[in-house]
């Protein structure tokens, strides 16, 4: 296809139109959440400082490339309809004749279960986690961290959480009210609003309880993986808390101070973590020669 058919068939793609549109939707729910955040950040006593950082500019980057769809258009779409075509026998719509209520909770509930164990295995796998760190780089935590995500990561998790959803049937979220609820939610956990919220940070993941996952403090490390719950970290013993709240956040080994950092070290980093076990393994290899030389000399 030559370039001004090309211009032409993009300029007139339905994708493109609705990327623009997302774009769209994406400004305007950024700005009435960074209104009603913000508001939220300085009734609290909070900091408000990091919306002047380079962190939070990047942060925006990924927030239109999430929210407008252009993520889904290119790397989510195309594989979602390939799985849903030929998993057929996975489409068990177990709780499409439930009374809505009870659909909702049990989809929130799946939902969040799920959520807690692939970023548990975010953080245990090497793979996973060299681009997980995208997202724990951030320095200065912000409402849209929520979306700083490396897209092999997204990919990655994404398509894990598909296989329940898919047995599920269809999402209850569709219904506006409960999706921008729980979207609220969502994004209020990398806020800095420092309110305890009292009982219920036992059972929502709050603000207070998640940044202490984000916080640069060791103690703190591989705590609150909860995503909407924080119930599952009370019951599988990886929930911390402190009475003074983390003041430091991100990774003290790994620095991403640019866009193109945050998408280009976490291949570096596993590049570094294979050649270590490859030299590791020469190393081994050269050992166990050297001893069996050794045995030889001796034995002759």
């Amino acid at each position: 296809m030559k370039w001004p058919h090309l211009f032409a068939w993009l300029i007139h793609s339905p994708h493109l139109y609705a990327v623009l549109r997302g774009t769209r939707r994406a400004l305007v729910i950024g700005i009435v959440y960074y209104l009603i955040v913000y508001v939220l950040e300085r009734a609290s006593g909070a900091t408000t400082k990091q919306y002047r950082s380079r962190g939070f500019r990047q942060d925006v980057c990924y927030w239109f490339f999430y929210v407008s769809g252009l993520n889904q258009l290119l790397f989510m779409a195309a594989l979602f309809s390939f799985l849903d075509t030929r998993l057929t026998i996975l489409h068990l719509k177990m709780v499409d004749s439930w009374p809505p209520m009870v659909r909702g909770t049990v989809w929130i509930l799946l939902g969040d279960f799920t959520t807690y164990w692939v970023h548990r295995l975010q953080h245990a796998s090497r793979f996973v986690w060299a681009f997980h760190s995208t997202h724990h780089s951030q320095e200065q935590l912000n409402f849209i961290t929520t979306t700083r995500f490396h897209p092999v990561d997204h990919f990655i998790a994404d398509t894990i959480k598909y296989f329940p959803q898919l047995m599920l049937g269809a999402s209850p979220m569709s219904w506006l009210p409960l999706h921008l609820t729980m979207d609220f939610i969502s994004m209020t956990q990398h806020s800095r609003i420092k309110w305890r919220f009292g009982l219920l940070s036992k059972v929502l993941a709050t603000p207070r309880f998640h940044s202490f996952h984000h916080s640069a403090d060791p103690r703190h490390h591989n705590k609150n993986f909860g995503g909407l719950l924080s119930i599952w970290d009370h019951m599988f013993g990886t929930a911390v808390d402190a009475p003074e709240q983390p003041t430091e956040y991100g990774l003290t080994d790994i620095k991403m101070p640019t866009l193109s950092s945050t998408l280009l070290v976490p291949f570096r980093l596993l590049r570094q973590s294979y050649a270590r076990d490859s030299l590791r393994s020469d190393n081994a290899k050269m050992h166990s020669a050297g001893s069996r030389d050794d045995r030889r000399q001796i034995g002759a």
